[in-house]
């Protein structure tokens, strides 16, 4: 995601800074080499408060423009365009763009070579987007010039016993440190979690623990690439950081059960609710676990908890009116009817009630059309079983006539699921079976066709 950028007035001075969202809770202001401020905030984060923060660090902020300003030279602003020249890891190359089948960026002969599939021309000279540039030129950059730099500037810093030169290394480190950063981004855009790790881990390793950024996008990429005893490192040391709160355990959790660790997972999840017992997501996740292993009446605990936080949750509404119609349609090991619960209509109110809920936030929700029809039909085989033991014409007549009620209470149901899904086959079928009860013979004998394509 590309930062928006934005503006403060400081007395006199107008200080703009890149804005960005990403997962942390916390918001963080980083001054770069090149004077650009980076504002990081919490995905949500008011920008008015945003800018208060920002507002509130001004002074340091121009303090440290000021300071990194003593080192930067005055380069023109760059239009990246053929020949124009440009400094990488203290060289200068100039820029040569040619069109290409494929994007790459590489060093040769003293020049910065890009090419690429797409690029514009003014005049005479071909451009390209300074944004993808960088991409590129990340991409294909290798980390190990950054890692002897970096091994350089620390034994700089350890045989200057004076510290005469101590803010200069200071500033390189910085330097070496958003290199790394930028290369690890680039490579993460790419989906190269592989690749990015090492680099969000050098950046780690430069920062220190003081840098909460790198850290969590260590534990994000790792996780992303499957690299999983990495990401539990990394996640562990988040929760230690008390960074993150419930949404760290809660990735954690899922990292010990990709790992097939299932009580590692359920341990850090009983962790993660003691020390966060509102948390929704913790909630939910537990709420699965619950699910998984059948534990109806914790998984209905919770998803009440849920909904309190969450009351426009289609989803949820879902998942408990499954609970509700499964409690209410109670099925064997081998997955064979057995007998109705005494409480029976009263678990199916209240399934069908949920099933209404998530449609009217979600219209088009096809699981929970479909699962509201099925529940309609399910109670009308239901209410026929019981018709038909019936000899008695008058009240054959009655319960015959409650069955079919069902039936058409989810005909234009799944006919509306159908619409939102047509190649469903289970609502197909679903509709055959009623349209067939229902003697809708016009009906029937399209689905009939529908079902042989």
């Amino acid at each position: 995601m590309l930062p928006n950028i934005n503006h403060i007035k400081y007395g006199s001075k107008s200080i703009e800074y890149n804005l960005s969202f990403t997962t942390r809770k916390t918001l963080g202001i980083k001054v770069m080499p090149d004077g650009n401020v980076n504002v990081i905030a919490p995905i949500g984060a008011d920008t008015i408060d945003i800018n208060q923060r920002v507002k509130s660090k001004a002074y340091w902020i121009l303090k440290q423009q000021a300071f990194f300003g003593l080192y930067k030279p005055n380069t023109p602003k760059r239009k990246f365009v053929n020949g124009e020249t440009h400094l990488y890891l203290g060289r200068q190359y100039k820029l040569q763009i040619a069109k290409a089948d494929i994007d790459s960026v590489k060093i040769y002969s003293g020049s910065i070579v890009i090419s690429a599939k797409e690029i514009t021309t003014t005049g005479q000279k071909s451009e390209f987007s300074p944004n993808k540039i960088n991409l590129l030129a990340y991409q294909s950059a290798s980390s190990a010039s950054l890692s002897e730099a970096f091994t350089a500037c620390t034994y700089g810093k350890s045989v200057d016993t004076k510290g005469n030169y101590t803010s200069e290394f200071n500033t390189f480190t910085t330097r070496i440190s958003s290199h790394f950063e930028n290369k690890a981004i680039a490579d993460y855009n790419a989906k190269k979690y592989a690749d990015a790790l090492p680099s969000f881990e050098k950046a780690y390793e430069i920062n220190g623990a003081k840098d909460t950024t790198s850290l969590s996008n260590c534990a994000l990429v790792a996780d992303r690439g499957a690299i999983y005893d990495k990401a539990k490192l990394y996640y562990q040391k988040m929760i230690d950081n008390k960074q993150g709160f419930g949404n760290t355990y809660s990735s954690l959790v899922n990292v010990y059960l990709m790992m097939k660790d299932t009580v590692g997972g359920m341990d850090m999840l009983k962790k993660g609710r003691v020390a966060y017992p509102n948390d929704i997501n913790l909630v939910i996740t537990e709420t699965n676990y619950f699910l998984k292993t059948n534990n109806s009446k914790e998984a209905l605990n919770n998803l009440n908890i849920a909904l309190t936080a969450k009351p426009k949750d289609a989803n949820l509404y879902l998942v408990r009116g499954n609970i509700y119609d499964n409690l209410a349609n109670p099925k064997d090991a081998a997955g064979k009817d057995m007998e109705k619960p005494k409480d029976y209509n009263e678990k199916l109110k209240l399934a069908e009630s949920d099933y209404q809920k998530a449609i009217e936030l979600k219209p088009d929700y096809f699981d929970a059309m479909y699962n509201l029809g099925v529940l309609y039909n399910n109670h009308g085989v239901a209410l026929n079983k019981i018709a038909d033991k019936i000899t008695d014409n008058a009240k054959y007549k009655e319960a015959n006539d409650l069955a079919t009620a069902e039936f058409s209470k989810a005909l234009p149901v799944l006919e509306k699921a159908l619409e939102v899904n047509p190649k469903d086959r289970n609502t197909m079928y679903a509709l055959k079976q009623i349209y067939a009860r229902m003697q809708l013979l016009d009906k029937l004998k399209a689905m009939n066709e529908k079902l042989k394509n």
